[in-house]
């Protein structure tokens, strides 16, 4: 789940702009010099990737981690699937939003149908995984306290779209 995130900010940093709040970050730790030391070496081979995994596998990648934390090891997965199915759904509205109303250099943005299919691409991968975890492992357990069970699972997710909704929108904030 880290590892997926980790790599959707090595690519915002290798690829996209300083300008970039994870770049930000970056400058803060006084790491930039290693930063653009190997960016100038990986952007010798940006010509061989394509632009959906610079611009589109981030989001997707941030979505199957939002989608994993939120689902993995959930007693109560079926309702945890409710939350990220709602979340899934957001996202897809905020792209076609972006489709109507939006637009290159606008505040709202602009709509990107490879956005949709990496979304789609973590949120049933994220979906399937966290299934067959919760079949294997939770499925037929007996829960003593249903009552504290839900309730502390309902906290530990909403803490979990909290910080990953922050983090999604890091790399909007531009400074």
């Amino acid at each position: 789940m880290l590892s997926s995130f980790a790599l959707a900010v090595i690519i915002y940093l290798l690829f996209r702009s300083r300008k970039l709040f994870y770049y930000q970050i970056v400058e803060m730790m006084n790491l930039d010099p290693h930063v653009r030391s190997i960016r100038k070496i990986v952007w010798v081979y940006r010509k061989y990737i394509p632009n959906w995994v610079i611009y589109s596998l981030p989001d997707g990648l941030w979505l199957f981690s939002m989608g994993v934390s939120i689902l993995h090891n959930r007693v109560f997965y079926k309702k945890a699937q409710n939350i990220f199915n709602i979340i899934f759904l957001i996202m897809v509205g905020i792209e076609i939003f972006q489709g109507i109303f939006g637009g290159h250099g606008t505040f709202i943005g602009t709509f990107d149908g490879a956005d949709v299919i990496c979304y789609t691409i973590g949120y049933i991968i994220a979906s399937l995984l966290s299934y067959l975890n919760w079949k294997k492992n939770h499925k037929d357990q007996e829960v003593e306290n249903e009552v504290e069970v839900l309730k502390n699972e309902r906290k530990k997710i909403l803490i979990i779209v909290i910080v990953f909704t922050i983090l999604g929108f890091f790399p909007a904030l531009v400074t």
